[in-house]
């Protein structure tokens, strides 16, 4: 029973987020629905961050890009959200390829100052771009529509979130144990290597950013879901630096990783609710200690004692798995 359970972290807390959601009381529930929310973002951060290994701090422009775009769809056209979402979602990606073209020519702390100039200019347009993002007075978001049925609170709001962020977990499994996945861990671990045999470097690198920021950008529909009401200063740099510390303490370059990150971040801030002060310190003093003492992450010390499965992506490793495998295995090039 004990080995079913490791085996299924993923789906058992899927099953026990559905549970709590049919027993708690409103607050609780949009905690909740913010956390699945962050669960979104941190995935689409750990693909670039901890399987390509890019020092990317857009993440924060690509979310604000999702949220206003599905926002103003649903406003301003009367879009149905079912279609605003994924289009939040293209459009985040659209803007990934844009970015990501210029930058791949830099790397590692380069790569971060352009990324920060990115969205200190997506702000500067947020805030100044009035007629449209409504400038620093933010904007109202929509209730979506289902049905007939207007999905105004939390409780409502939750299935769609619910169903969106399983949906994304699916879609990053896949990606991470395809071909693309292979590729973006052989660029992490050298790209000349990785270039050597046969990798494009330079068109798997605005891929990762292309995907990374459709997930930012589902998640900032999402985000404005939760809130009905979204400005600049939801999207700042603190917000990036929130995720990266997600992705850092959860266990980066691992499935479950930015769950539990995502889980940490969420409520911790309501535990330093009364000193708020302390919030981005708090953050930091994470930040250098995870770094420094546990650079796998809370993911990598629970798989090191064996509380937590050991993460196959590879086709080869789960073949080396089964002791009755052949040992023989033809390992497509990436």
């Amino acid at each position: 029973m004990l080995s079913i359970l490791r085996n299924n972290v993923l789906t058992l807390f899927f099953i026990i987020v559905l549970a709590i959601s049919f027993t708690t009381d409103a607050y609780s529930q949009y905690l909740i629905n913010l956390m699945l929310v962050y669960v979104v973002v941190a995935q689409g951060l750990n693909l670039i961050l901890g399987f390509a290994g890019m020092f990317a701090f857009a993440h924060g422009a690509f979310m604000a890009i999702g949220a206003y775009v599905s926002a103003l769809l649903m406003n301003t056209l009367g879009v149905p959200y079912l279609i605003a979402l994924p289009m939040a979602g293209l459009a985040a990606a659209f803007v990934g390829c844009v970015i990501g073209i210029p930058a791949i020519r830099v790397s590692g702390l380069y790569l971060a100052m352009v990324t920060i100039g990115v969205s200190e200019i997506v702000q500067w347009v947020l805030r100044h771009w009035k007629p449209v993002t409504g400038g620093t007075d933010g904007m109202l978001v929509a209730s979506p529509t289902f049905f007939g049925v207007e999905f105004s609170d939390d409780f409502q709001s939750f299935y769609v979130i619910f169903v969106v962020c399983a949906l994304m977990t699916v879609l990053a499994q896949f990606v991470i144990r395809s071909r693309l996945g292979r590729a973006f861990v052989a660029i992490r671990e050298g790209e000349i290597a990785a270039q050597s045999s046969g990798i494009n470097v330079a068109r798997t690198k605005v891929f990762a950013f292309a995907i990374s920021a459709f997930y930012a950008g589902i998640g900032g529909s999402l985000f404005s879901l939760t809130q009905h009401y979204i400005n600049p200063e939801n999207f700042n740099l603190y917000q990036t630096i929130m995720q990266f510390c997600m992705v850092i303490v959860g266990g980066s370059a691992s499935l479950i990783g930015p769950f539990i990150g995502a889980v940490i971040l969420t409520w911790l801030p309501e535990l330093l609710r009364n000193a708020q002060a302390f919030q981005e310190i708090g953050f930091g003093l994470l930040l250098i200690v995870f770094v420094i003492f546990m650079p796998r992450g809370l993911a990598g010390l629970l798989i090191s004692r064996n509380i937590l499965p050991r993460e196959r992506f590879s086709r080869a490793a789960r073949l080396r798995k089964k002791p009755e495998a052949s040992t023989s295995v033809v390992v497509e090039r990436p």
